[in-house]
């Protein structure tokens, strides 16, 4: 772009009655215009994620600032405009869902994922820079995502009595709570909503009395809230022809408080009992052999693992912002604050009995 003074020069040259060529007046007003939006961005809002794969998708974004309202669990793809190196494309996800960024178009890459595979952008109003590196086409483009860490239920051990019981669980060694765990025939009814920026990190909806026990269930969330969950790794003792299964369930709700404080005024909209991650089936084996049933420990030779990389197709359960767990300040009016909170609760159904013991990882943003 042409400096301030050389553009100054130009029009000094038209003023001073000298001649000036239409090749050089051309140049001269783009340089102008060039100048003059310097440092200007345009903004692209309201827009609405399309279909799920990049093939299907019909919202490109543009070079400037693209904010997308509306992200579902069926309509959740974008992608990056032609790349033009040095280019930049801003993007912020105001929608209650992750959204898939996929490339330009097939055999383009963002960052070193893989080739084609999209940037999964959380729905937290951040706004997130994705730079063009590489053109022509398929291009590539580079991005800054949200640090991951990690959350270790720590060794989880309970006793089970029939094969198709779950066992619920809500701890972690990174929580440093008990470990409580539950033998039930289902999911059970949630309800950790109420006032629940005041409950514990960890806490037990009625105590256990007897197994199977349909009341008893432990729900957990993180001292600090997750924006979204991206793998899932669970390891345990099962050694079965059966293919054991790992659902992650959640009760969410909305609550206000005094503003600035923690005093609870009411409860607002609420919604428990709903798959979080549905199930999947934990279908590796580690190396090795063992009799059918279990054994001493988790990850020992012939035993059942599984792991799951997140979708936004993978979350269930959409009446709130699916990807936040824990504790999340929404909104103020200067009266009353209002929260969002989810907690979850761990299932893993063994279908297998005796002395079950398993270690789940959740990576999040």
């Amino acid at each position: 772009m042409a400096s301030q003074a050389e553009i100054q020069a130009g029009i000094d040259e038209i003023v001073t009655g000298a001649q000036y060529p239409a090749t050089k007046m051309r140049p001269l007003l783009t340089s102008m215009l060039d100048f003059s939006s310097a440092g200007q961005t345009l903004v692209f809002d309201g827009l609405v994620a399309n279909d799920i794969t990049m093939a299907d998708t019909t919202l490109v974004l543009e070079y400037g600032v693209n904010i997308v309202v509306t992200s579902t669990s069926t309509n959740y793809a974008c992608r990056l405009p032609l790349p033009t190196t040095g280019k930049r494309v801003v993007v912020v996800n105001r929608s209650l869902f992750p959204i898939s960024l996929f490339p330009s178009m097939a055999g383009g890459q963002i960052n070193n994922y893989a080739i084609d595979a999209p940037a999964i952008i959380p729905p937290d109003g951040a706004a997130y820079d994705f730079i063009c590196v590489e053109n022509p086409i398929p291009g590539a483009w580079v991005w800054s995502a949200p640090a991951t860490a990690q959350y270790d239920s720590g060794e989880i051990t309970a006793t089970t009595t029939g094969n198709t019981n779950f066992y619920s669980i809500s701890s972690a060694s990174t929580l440093g709570g008990p470990t409580f765990a539950a033998e039930r025939s289902g999911v059970g009814s949630l309800s950790g909503t109420t006032n629940s920026l005041n409950r514990a990190f960890i806490f037990e909806q009625t105590a256990p009395v007897a197994y199977p026990n349909t009341n008893y269930l432990p729900l957990f969330k993180p001292t600090s809230y997750w924006n979204l969950i991206t793998k899932i790794k669970i390891y345990t003792n099962v050694v079965s022809n059966s293919t054991p299964s790992f659902t992650l369930t959640s009760t969410a709700g909305y609550n206000t408080y005094a503003a600035g404080t923690t005093t609870w005024i009411a409860q607002g909209l609420a919604y428990g009992d709903t798959p979080y991650v549905n199930a999947f089936g934990l279908t590796n084996t580690i190396v090795g052999s063992n009799p059918v049933g279990v054994t001493a420990n988790v990850g020992d030779p012939g035993t059942r693992w599984g792991e799951i990389t997140l979708t936004p197709s993978s979350f269930l359960g959409v009446l709130f912002s699916v990807s936040f767990v824990g504790d999340k300040f929404i909104s103020t009016d200067g009266i009353e604050d209002t929260w969002f909170t989810r907690y979850l609760t761990a299932s893993l159904l063994p279908r297998t009995t005796g002395a079950i013991k398993y270690r789940f990882f959740i990576e999040y943003m």
